[in-house]
């Protein structure tokens, strides 16, 4: 459960939070592309593991994912809707998301389909805060947040959950997972319905009404162990659903709804084989498909005539991998190749076949001697519209004693323009621009981390410039225009994190300090805040526990040119949960506690007051 609060001055000293929470003794992936422990990562991240994600009160990636360090988000309006996450002040479409290592990204706005993605068959995020193009290639200029759904083990498992809440919101999710020494398998289901809220705050006419959501889905997954250190497996999810939205109080004929189809597709084929003691390799295939289908009443383009109109968006992208690992006297060498394809669809509208593909290879090296670690990494990609881009990234890491640790990196990233970017056309409006160049990245960081066991205190500064930033520009006399090269931004800031126990009470804390800009006009960027603070406190007693957090943004615009001004907030949440026996528990929340009004887009509605209650079932 959630509180909202109006003042920051209420967090005098949040520090980064739920990332602290992460045991050193934890492994990681996306930092290195290869298992490493926490406590040796030379980068800024976030691990959120299926327990922090039972407990955290949250219903959506997109809600768990804003209260976050380092991450902000702007819905525009409830559940489903359209919503743009800015890692580190990245845009949406310069973070690369992944889910089990296949790129998700799409033609989407929005930079990627992860409000569609629930959160039932999750096992664990992980979060990669600054530029990552020389591990993953383009759009990872903002950082990386993958995604690790959730696997058989040896046995018979079962777990299940249900709940409802305001706004007549029900969720349900149920899984089934076993094995042996040799098969596992995994299988889920989940739902979700709400008749949410107006997406608008002052709507008309048919806008008037409540956009509801509904999304259902499940996923499966299977492999294959034919000896000690080889794997073979498959995996997919699927999840579709519709979303409604309001159409800017344009008039329609009675209750009429505007609305999107939505599926989200993913699957991918697997071999992992550790050949010897110092060799393993892993290849995969993947597909996702991001399908939306949005239906309208349009008034004006067949003025005096209005007419439903319909519109469609796919995305498909289809990627190859093949790493390998290989130990080396010093560290561990990676090597790997990779092909990524891009096409959307319908092709009418643009000027050429909208696709394009990415062929690369990488290496790195990540070692440590005594009380020094170092990480090297080095990519060429070769894009099939704007040719090669070379990017390259070294961190030094130093021990200072036994609890404290620093570290410092350099890294080149770059965001390949999009298919409409390149080639769609508006007539008589305009069309894409196949001569755009990437956009640029070059960040520095440095940080320090203090860990005893108990308390975790880590503090990172990063400063990110930002070229060939891609814009729409039109004739202001024509307004006939076109996407040109035009910009530059500077994204700089601290984060600061705290993480620790006193007693049976435990605190999470962490403060962001940003600073986005256009360089070149010295406005602030949209929708992002300068301050953000986070807090969470907790006790167990016996078989019940609870909880409070608190989020904290300042102020922002709701534009790149400082216009719309939107006001800071704060929100609390409250969460409780009772554990009946060993297999079932009840579970309960109060988001936004006080009701808080508040805006992440201009002129559209965020969650009041609301409640959930549910019940968890995990049989052993």
């Amino acid at each position: 459960m959630k509180i909202r609060c109006t003042a920051l001055a209420a967090l005098p000293f949040l520090a980064s939070p739920l990332h602290a929470q992460t045991r050193l003794d934890a492994v990681v992936v996306t930092a290195t592309r290869q298992e490493t422990r926490v406590a040796e990562v030379l980068a800024d991240v976030t691990v959120i593991d299926r327990a922090e994600i039972e407990h955290s009160g949250q219903d959506t990636i997109s809600e768990l994912l804003a209260r976050q360090p380092g991450v902000q988000t702007a819905p525009g309006g409830g559940p489903g809707t359209a919503t743009s996450f800015y890692l580190r002040g990245a845009n949406s479409n310069q973070t690369k998301v992944l889910v089990d290592g296949i790129a998700v990204n799409s033609a989407d706005l929005s930079g990627s389909p992860l409000r569609f993605m629930p959160l039932g068959d999750i096992e664990r995020i992980e979060i990669l805060r600054g530029p990552a193009a020389t591990l993953y290639g383009a759009d990872a200029i903002g950082g990386v947040i993958q995604i690790f759904t959730r696997r058989g083990a040896p046995g018979l498992a079962v777990d299940a959950f249900a709940g409802y809440g305001s706004q007549n919101t029900s969720e349900a999710s149920a899984g089934l997972a076993g094995g042996n020494e040799q098969w596992r398998f995994r299988f889920d289901a989940n739902h979700r319905r709400s008749d949410g809220f107006s997406a608008q705050r002052h709507a008309i006419n048919h806008d008037a009404d409540d956009d509801g959501y509904r999304n259902n889905g499940g996923s499966a997954s299977l492999s294959f162990i034919p000896a000690q250190g080889h794997e073979i497996g498959a995996a997919y999810r699927k999840n579709q659903g519709v979303v409604h939205y309001d159409s800017g109080n344009q008039p329609a004929v009675g209750d009429y709804n505007d609305r999107s189809d939505f599926t989200t597709e993913q699957w991918q084929i697997y071999s992992r084989n550790r050949f010897s003691d110092l060799w393993s390799s892993r290849w995969q295939y993947g597909e996702a498909k991001d399908q939306q289908t949005s239906w309208y009443w349009d008034a004006f383009t067949y003025w005096p005539a209005a007419v439903e109109a319909k519109t469609r968006l796919n995305t498909h992208n289809r990627q190859l991998a093949w790493q390998n690992d290989i130990t080396l006297p010093l560290g561990k060498l990676l090597l790997a190749a990779e092909r990524l394809e891009q096409e959307v669809s319908p092709t009418t509208g643009y000027n050429r076949r909208p696709e394009i593909s990415n062929n690369s290879i990488l290496a790195g090296w990540t070692a440590a001697l005594g009380d020094h670690h170092w990480q090297l990494n080095a990519r060429r990609d070769d894009h099939s519209q704007f040719g090669g881009e070379n990017t390259w990234s070294a961190a030094y890491g130093y021990r200072l004693s036994r609890q404290l640790r620093a570290h410092a990196s350099f890294g080149k990233a770059f965001k390949a323009p999009s298919v409409y970017q390149l080639y769609m056309t508006i007539a008589p409006w305009g069309s894409g621009n196949p001569n755009l160049k990437p956009e640029q990245s070059r960040n520095r960081e440095i940080g320090l981390t203090w860990d005893n066991g108990v308390h975790h205190i880590s503090a990172v500064y990063f400063h990110n410039r930002v070229g060939n930033l891609i814009d729409w520009v039109s004739d202001p006399v024509s307004f006939i225009g076109t996407y040109e090269n035009i910009g530059k931004a500077r994204l700089q800031g601290t984060t600061l994190s705290y993480a620790g126990q006193f007693g049976d009470w435990r605190v999470k804390a962490a403060y962001d300090r940003l600073d986005a800009e256009d360089s070149e006009t010295g406005f602030k960027l949209g929708h992002r805040a300068r301050d953000k603070g986070l807090f969470g406190l907790s006790r167990q007693w016996g078989p019940f526990a609870a909880g409070v957090d608190v989020l904290a943004v300042g102020k922002r615009y709701d534009s790149n040119q400082e216009s719309g001004r939107l006001g800071g907030y704060g929100l609390i949440d409250l969460t409780a949960r009772y554990a009946i026996n060993a297999e079932l528990a009840v579970e309960a929340r109060l988001n936004n506690l006080f009701d808080k009004r508040y805006e992440t887009v201009l002129g559209y509605n965020t969650p009041g007051f609301n409640a959930f209650v549910g019940l968890r079932w995990h049989p052993r």
